[in-house]
């Protein structure tokens, strides 16, 4: 009855809450989401150093069968921390046998048993009974691990004691780790566990390794769209490579700015040259991850000089296919324009990357060699570009 009231008025809060009011629910879920991923975190930091201490200096000379007999979190997280706590442990004492930790199952332990007396009738789990566990059990030689994470102080504590499964429950080691508010979470790989302090040495390694600046190699195919007049011949795609430098304006690279260069020459074809510059705005976030792809927006300008038999029908005359095979057996014509871009660019890792953009040709707009893409307004894309980077 209480749960229905509470979720009666909760819903009746948010029928009668105005725009404004609404926008601050949403708000305090969003905070109260980011405040929980930081207590799960900061969870799994404290295992991962009481883990690691058993790698160091490990309680039993040789691997010994321990079962997982409880975890216990702060009330208020639900049983989503315990399962993702129980979860973790499992995995990081697999993959790290050095422990001597082996986790064991024992049905006897975990399920529900009842014991009668003469002075009374006693419903527990098996576990939390040694009177009941010394009369069933099948093994003497195995230890029980209890992890209780509770909120104290300024943050989490994590309290680890190992027992020994026998009717007095002696505890063989204990321990008990805190953690600080005002410290992140070390996000250590589970599969190779480091200390606290070799950890955090690697994260800031990690922000001291990204640079501002950076090298792109980058090969782009330059397409051009076709023309209404049939007779006319457009250009042939254009393989370009380029190289240049890289500035990021902050360490978050949330704006980067770009200087190169490129080169491009099929032989009997044509010959160019190119300098372009870029500026890309990161539109998936507000700043550069190190864990998940990233999104730019960017506009470019560039200057480009073709010269070549394939280079003649930028122009703003109509070239036919006879104009472009006497040009062959001529001196080959040579031109420059201007072009601007606008396009996308995923990147991963900040080491690769795929990007699309479309190209405006403002001296060539009129051409009749030369089609369009997207027309918006007074700027026609006649040409359409794909890129691959990878940065240095």
């Amino acid at each position: 009855m209480m749960a229905f009231l509470t979720v009666l008025v909760a819903w009746c809060g948010l029928a009668w809450a105005g725009p404004a009011e609404e926008a601050q629910l949403a708000e305090l879920d969003r905070l109260r989401g980011r405040s929980a991923n930081q207590v799960h975190l900061a969870a799994f930091d404290l295992v991962d150093e009481m883990i690691y201490g058993w790698t160091q200096e490990p309680v039993f000379p040789k691997p010994t069968p321990v079962v997982l007999a409880s975890v216990t979190v702060p009330v208020g997280l639900g049983t989503g921390l315990q399962a993702q706590l129980e979860n973790h442990i499992s995995s990081v004492l697999l993959s790290h046998p050095s422990s001597n930790v082996k986790l064991v199952h024992c049905p006897t332990c975990t399920q529900v048993l009842v014991h009668s007396s003469p002075n009374a009738t006693v419903v527990t789990r098996g576990i939390d009974n040694p009177a009941v566990w010394s009369e069933i059990a099948t093994s003497t030689n195995q230890h029980a691990l209890f992890i209780d994470v509770e909120a104290e102080g300024t943050f989490l504590v994590l309290r680890a004691r190992l027992t020994a499964l026998e009717p007095d429950l002696p505890i063989l080691w204990s321990r008990t780790i805190t953690s600080s508010a005002d410290s992140p979470a070390l996000l250590r790989n589970p599969r190779a566990l480091t200390s606290a302090a070799e950890a955090r040495q690697e994260y800031i390694n990690t922000l001291r390794g990204r640079s501002p600046f950076a090298v792109p190699f980058r090969m782009t195919v330059r397409a051009y769209a076709q023309p209404t007049n049939r007779q006319s011949v457009p250009p042939p795609p254009f393989l370009w490579v380029q190289t240049g430098i890289e500035v990021g304006t902050s360490q978050a690279k949330d704006w980067t700015t770009s200087l190169l260069v490129g080169a491009t020459f099929i032989p009997q074809a044509y010959q160019g040259l190119m300098v372009q510059g870029r500026l890309q705005r990161l539109i998936t976030g507000r700043a550069r991850s190190l864990t998940r792809p990233d999104l730019y927006g960017f506009f470019g300008v560039s200057l480009i000089s073709v010269w070549g038999p394939a280079t003649a029908p930028f122009s703003n005359e109509r070239v036919t296919a006879d104009d472009v095979i006497q040009a062959s057996n001529l001196a080959p014509p040579r031109t420059s324009f201007g072009t601007l871009q606008l396009g996308a660019d995923l990147r991963v890792g900040n080491r690769v990357g795929v990007s699309m953009f479309g190209e405006w040709i403002p001296s060539l707009t009129n051409s009749p060699n030369l089609g369009s893409f997207l027309r918006l307004g007074p700027v026609s894309f006649q040409g359409f570009g794909t890129e691959v980077t990878f940065w240095f």
